[in-house]
């Protein structure tokens, strides 16, 4: 992953979160039948995940607040990894 870009399109109030090549967009996937209709999982052709898309997403006009973490994952038992 080189890096990771988002997409926000205010005509249709749609937010793509690609970890991946834009360019290689194939489809949209949806998550699993639990998760709401409007957000997908964007896929290659190989079938691998390179992003995300939400509908409906709404923002201010001009704005679009982005903010960033790194941080440590949790463990299965939920406590943060150690070294």
């Amino acid at each position: 992953m080189d890096k990771i870009r988002v997409r926000f399109d205010p005509t249709d109030n749609t937010l793509q979160v690609f970890f991946g090549d834009p360019g290689k967009m194939a489809y949209l996937s949806p998550i699993d039948d639990d998760t709401p209709e409007d957000v997908f999982l964007i896929k290659d052709e190989d079938d691998r995940v390179i992003g995300f898309e939400g509908h409906f997403y709404h923002l201010e006009p001009g704005t679009l607040p982005v903010e960033f973490e790194t941080r440590p994952l949790l463990t299965p038992a939920g406590r943060t990894k150690q070294g």
